[in-house]
């Protein structure tokens, strides 16, 4: 665990990146069979080197989720593209949620978590950020039937760089 938390952590030194890093906290709706909350924390490294247009980097994370019947938590890693223009960014973005693990109704699985996901972001002054993030992903489990879940968050972050 401590090797994946020090991966999260060098994803923005180890890339040729713009160094704009950016540091979030959210949570929001979560629905598999049942639906709960979420929270996730989270970086996201743009590798693109430009203030408005196209945009494309990495992120990693931590989600736990919560419902009346489940319950869990995976590191999500993946990448994504978009645009900026003035203090706006769309993203579409898609990864896999590894160490990924599930208590659901009486089943305990251990597994993946392949996701798609789009974000909409505002860039406030004093680089700060709000985002709203969609998420679609695959819980595929040993020991639990695989199923999908979505979630929709509302993340706030601050821009190191930029």
């Amino acid at each position: 665990m401590r090797r994946l938390l020090l991966l999260c952590l060098l994803i923005p030194t180890t890339a040729e990146a713009s160094d704009d890093l950016t540091l979030a906290i959210g949570g929001g709706v979560d629905t598999g069979d049942d639906t709960g909350w979420a929270v996730r924390l989270g970086e996201t490294i743009e590798v693109s080197k430009t203030d408005e247009g196209l945009i494309y980097g990495a992120t990693c994370g931590y989600d736990y989720w919560h419902t009346r019947t489940a319950s869990g938590f995976n590191i999500p890693m993946g990448a994504f593209v978009g645009a900026r223009a003035q203090n706006v960014t769309t993203a579409f973005g898609a990864g896999v949620g590894v160490l990924a693990f599930e208590s659901n109704h009486d089943d305990t699985g251990f597994g993946v978590v392949p996701y798609i996901g789009t974000t909409v972001g505002f860039e406030l002054p004093g680089k700060r950020t709000i985002t709203i993030d969609g998420r679609i992903s695959r819980h595929v489990l040993l020991g639990t039937d695989d199923f999908s879940r979505w979630s929709v968050l509302v993340m706030y972050g601050k821009t190191i760089g930029h």
